[in-house]
């Protein structure tokens, strides 16, 4: 890990300024930060999201920087998924004002405390993968947190409607009580009230519980069609091989969010995420036939990053991050200073973008920063060999 690590600095930091960078005299960095859960085991989305930011500064560098050649360098803070530790991490960030933008990890609770400190520091907050919905579009001004992720309502509509479409009229929602169980079952009640003829049993878990027969039996009483889970992979794992303990005929299909795709899951429940009957919600995955803007930046991953991007772990939140990155760097390059009040209203101003995972006509609004739409949510599957395949439908 610290091999790779070194590998990833060694292309983002100052030692690689390319020779117009040389040649313009300057190499005093512009800083962009990442606060995620690094020491969190299994999950594998905060290295996801500093391979995108990373992979995006490699290829800016190396094109000659920004604000007439300086050079992106990352900074990165582990707040190993606890809201307080990440909320100190910011306050530390943002007294070095070369710190343009701060990343947030894949957690709601931790990205929602963050949203008001960074409206009381006046620094970006870049989200790329929590999902809860009043991160992004919420009651800060001025607003300093941009998302390019989905939401909870984005994911809740398509899961449900995944069931609507398998002819399903009864669901059980698992829900861990949190800001990110509260937001989805807020999603649930709006989506079934504009449209109803689903019924959706709600019980609630903690984060760390193990034993879920109880829910499972409680599922099979009221004679539900399938779970609507929203877990991540520690309490994912153990749904699943609970579920694979009935019989048979009793298992029920699973419809998960998709908290449980930030670390290897298929790997994580010994291949029973590709044997069960389970769905989760995507953004974005590769095509078996990568051509265009997804050949050239796998091509351009394998070429900086000695990384074939396919394979990781977490595609989602290297997705998000690399056009996030570049969104920024482009908001930089329009407010012609480093000032995080004049690049956060570039941001808003923003034209089109061809990225990774959209081709952008607008990215963000005065009104709107949200970068991406319910249109870009998808349902997959767990293949084989891991990796999450893209399936009919939204």
């Amino acid at each position: 890990m610290w091999h790779e690590r070194r590998k990833i600095l060694a292309l983002i930091g100052a030692t690689v300024i390319s020779p117009l960078l040389r040649a313009a005299g300057t190499s005093e960095p512009l800083k962009i930060a990442v606060v995620a859960e690094y020491g969190m085991q299994g999950s594998h989305a905060a290295q996801s999201i500093e391979k995108g930011i990373a992979l995006a500064i490699a290829e800016i560098n190396e094109q000659g920087g920004l604000l007439r050649g300086r050079p992106l360098q990352l900074v990165r803070r582990d707040d190993r998924g606890l809201p307080a530790r990440a909320v100190d991490h910011m306050r530390e960030l943002a007294i070095d004002q070369g710190v343009l933008a701060v990343f947030c990890g894949r957690f709601s609770p931790v990205a929602l405390e963050l949203l008001p400190v960074a409206t009381e520091l006046g620094i970006l907050l870049l989200d790329p993968w929590a999902a809860a919905d009043g991160i992004a579009n919420n009651n800060q001004k001025p607003n300093y947190v941009f998302r390019l992720s989905l939401t909870d309502s984005w994911a809740i509509e398509a899961m449900i409607g995944h069931a609507r479409r398998r002819r399903m009229k009864r669901l059980t929602a698992l829900l861990p009580n949190t800001g990110w169980g509260r937001s989805s079952f807020a999603a649930i009640e709006s989506t079934l009230k504009a449209k109803p003829g689903i019924q959706v049993d709600a019980i609630w878990y903690n984060w760390g519980d193990t034993d879920f027969s109880n829910a499972l039996i409680s599922a099979r009483r009221t004679r539900s069609d399938a779970l609507l889970m929203i877990a991540n992979e520690a309490e994912g794992k153990h749904i699943l091989e609970q579920v694979h303990r009935m019989l048979p005929a009793e298992r029920l299909p699973i419809i998960a969010h998709w908290g449980i795709t930030a670390g290897d899951f298929n790997q994580v429940t010994d291949g029973l995420a590709n044997r069960l009957d389970l769905v989760t919600v995507q953004t974005f995955a590769f095509s078996n036939t990568p051509k265009g803007r997804q050949q050239k930046i796998i091509d351009s991953a394998q070429r900086l990053l000695s990384e074939d991007v396919r394979q990781l772990s977490a595609l989602v939140g290297f997705a998000h991050a690399y056009d996030m990155t570049w969104l920024l760097a482009r908001a930089i390059e329009k407010a012609g200073l480093p000032d995080r009040k004049v690049i956060r209203e570039a941001m808003e101003s923003l034209g089109p973008h061809e990225g990774l995972v959209s081709s952008y006509r607008r990215p963000f609004s005065p009104g709107n920063h949200e970068a991406l739409s319910r249109d870009h949510v998808f349902m997959a599957r767990y293949n084989s060999d891991g990796r999450l395949v893209r399936i009919e439908g939204r």
